[in-house]
């Protein structure tokens, strides 16, 4: 299973502690002017084994692994 992300409920900061919390390091903050909040929280699938460390390291609950 990946993590999927619900745009709604997550704060997007570049220092979002999913980032530093990801083992793979597959997560990564994108500046973009055209999100409310100018940028986004990204995934790297290939990165990504899975292991759900970042739903439990995200402090909005943005985080979900799909059953």
């Amino acid at each position: 299973m990946k993590p999927v992300i619900n745009p709604k409920k997550c704060p997007a900061v570049a220092t979002c502690p999913v980032i530093q919390a990801c083992p793979r390091h597959a997560v990564s903050y994108v500046a973009d002017e055209r999100e409310r909040l100018g940028g986004r929280i990204v995934f790297d699938e290939a990165a990504c084994d899975g292991c759900g460390v970042c739903v439990a390291a995200c402090c909005g609950t943005a985080i979900e692994m799909p059953q």
